[in-house]
């Protein structure tokens, strides 16, 4: 039986670990209290103090030493520095009960300190088996996104995993790198909806993920189990066959709608977003993204049916304007297609069943990302730029001190922000491009340029802005249900400003923040790393003044930009929409080079 990695007897280094986890989620959680103006604080100089309620009622303090950043008033507390009356605050259960369960009045208040405790307890086990440095074999693109161990950088919850027991964490969470093998079912063809992009053959994708024995194997027990229809191979998570979809399709199995195949022969390997799996014997294989009924990071993972039918149409549309694009062909930007989507018909259910069985059975087939490498580059996921490694070292330390932080960080500055603001400017459309959906692919260590993955519901804009309206998918609209438990997830936006604030949230909020805050350790000061970007924003404007009109309409040096509050989500639901005007750096970058 395996042995899971669990807290047990406490050695020091374990215990080092356990609290060091515990003081992180402490961190993020105040930080994000604090900048959502869920809490309030009194502030002195660099000393910031909130007020808790103790279990008998009494008001406790709470103290650290914390900044409020350039970067649209992020706030950072200094590692170590929380304390509690004074003395040093290393208990993460009185935290959570002083500061959110006795002192903040939210619906969903129980589910979020659950959601923190999943973390705390997840988050441990991974470190137990973290390396003290990424071993060199591993830096490849697919090795790399195993060792992506941080989770969301501004989330409190960054790794809950809800549904996952420490077992299940254990096997399928991308830090143990445990070899995983695809669970396959077969469907009734009428019962399922395929989308396939231009250019590929289902028995082309299917080929690169079955070997002849597995088709030989399938073949005998549809043979055997079938009622001689014709059905439709589908992968799926083994988490989600064992603890979700055997029961929920109990029907479709007695009469033999669905029949159970079994696991194929191929090992793969689990991405950092644990439902998209790499192949392990084959390199150039499209990647699988997978139903799965957990939720991390507050969202819920299936794969609703629209999304996997929409995913190669968004693809193919946004390629096929790359392709034609003369500046994106320039910049050698990239996206990895998703060129094939299968799913259930979850409507052809009773509506008890449907409820239940909603999202759980889909796949999505996305590009390898060897399809766009060259020989002399290197792809890494653009969140290993923030990794520190276990033994205190900076994943990016090497090829900085080989170029220098001026070269390298004007480098990653142009490579990253021309290509999302001419997708913005030019085309009208904004990506959710937040760290974990971009690669960067380096030439001798230097940013060159930028692919982009994850697209079938990461896309927003209006459709009368398009630059080329007339070319827009035909989508699948989300039912009504999706959007009832999913607000903040839709494609087409009523105006203008609502797909500026898609790139301001994930791309400049999230990703270029937290860069800016890495590059910070290296010598490059917070302000000048935003006064790069908007230099860069600036000298594209004056490159392309056809486009005048359209800066107005995606105004990125407007005074104050619109970023989602996701920790005021998690402690009070989704019965309205949360978000907050915080100042713009980009505006206050530009307004210091005039």
């Amino acid at each position: 039986m395996k042995r899971v990695v669990t807290i047990g007897s406490l050695s020091n280094e374990k215990l080092v670990s356990y609290d060091e986890v515990q003081e992180k989620i402490m961190r993020q959680t105040l930080e994000a209290l604090w900048f959502e103006g869920i809490l309030s604080c009194d502030r002195t100089d660099r000393t910031w103090k909130t007020c808790g309620i103790s279990s008998g009622g009494q008001p406790v303090i709470y103290s650290c030493e914390a900044e409020e950043k350039y970067s649209f008033g992020r706030i950072k507390i200094v590692k170590g520095s929380l304390k509690r009356e004074g003395a040093p605050c290393t208990d993460l259960h009185l935290f959570l009960e002083e500061l959110v369960l006795n002192h903040l009045d939210g619906p969903q208040v129980p589910s979020f300190i659950h959601e923190l405790l999943e973390t705390l307890a997840k988050d441990y086990q991974s470190r137990l088996v973290i390396p003290d440095c990424i071993p060199d074999q591993d830096r490849h693109y697919d090795a790399l996104e195993s060792h992506m161990t941080d989770g969301h950088p501004y989330h409190p919850s960054y790794k809950s995993r809800l549904g996952f027991s420490l077992e299940d964490n254990q096997t399928y969470g991308p830090e143990f790198n445990q070899k995983i093998h695809l669970y396959w079912v077969a469907v009734k063809e009428e019962l399922m909806d395929t989308a396939l992009s231009t250019g590929y053959t289902e028995e082309e994708l299917y080929g690169q993920h079955l070997t002849e024995k597995d088709r030989q194997r399938f073949t005998r027990i549809l043979e055997q189990e079938g009622d001689g229809s014709k059905y439709v191979l589908i992968p799926v998570h083994p988490w989600q066959w064992e603890r979700k979809l055997g029961a929920v399709f109990t029907h479709q199995r007695i009469n033999r709608q669905l029949i159970p195949l079994g696991t194929s022969e191929s090992p793969y390997r689990a991405q950092q977003s644990i439902r998209s799996l790499s192949n392990r014997k084959r390199n150039d294989a499209s990647y699988i993204k997978l139903s799965l009924s957990i939720t991390n990071t507050s969202t819920s993972r299936i794969l609703a049916h629209h999304t996997t039918q929409n995913a190669p149409r968004i693809s193919d549309w946004l390629d096929d304007l790359i392709r034609q694009d003369e500046f994106l062909q320039r910049e050698q930007f990239h996206i990895l297609k998703e060129v094939m989507g299968v799913s259930f018909r979850y409507e052809e259910m009773s509506t008890v069943q449907y409820q239940s069985a909603y999202g759980t059975l889909g796949a999505i087939w996305r590009e390898n990302i060897s399809t766009y490498l060259l020989e002399r580059e290197d792809a890494w996921p653009l969140n290993a730029l923030m990794l520190v490694q276990k033994n205190n070292e900076p994943f990016i330390r090497k090829v900085i001190d080989q170029h220098g932080i001026k070269r390298w960080s004007e480098a990653l500055i142009q490579t990253l922000v021309r290509p999302i603001i001419h997708l913005l400017y030019s085309h009208g459309i904004a990506l959710e491009s937040h760290a974990q959906n971009i690669i960067l692919v380096l030439e001798d260590g230097l940013p060159k340029r930028m692919i982009i993955k994850d697209l079938h519901d990461s896309v927003r804009y209006v459709p009368n802005t398009l630059l080329y309206p007339q070319l827009a998918p035909n989508l699948h609209p989300e039912p009504e249900t999706h959007r009832k438990f999913n607000r903040y997830s839709f494609i087409h936006a009523a105006h203008v400003s609502e797909v500026r604030d898609y790139t301001y949230d994930a791309f400049f909020f999230i990703c270029m923040t937290e860069l800016a805050l890495t590059l910070e350790h290296f010598g490059l000061p917070e302000q000048e790393f935003w006064r790069q970007c908007a230099a860069t924003i600036d000298q594209y404007q004056k490159e392309h003044p056809e486009y005048r009109e359209r800066f107005e309409w995606f105004d990125l040096f407007s005074e104050e930009a619109l970023i989602e509050e996701m920790t005021k989500r998690r402690i009070y639901g989704d019965s309205e929409l949360f978000f907050r005007k915080v100042a713009n750096p980009l505006r206050r970058a530009r307004e210091g080079l005039l």
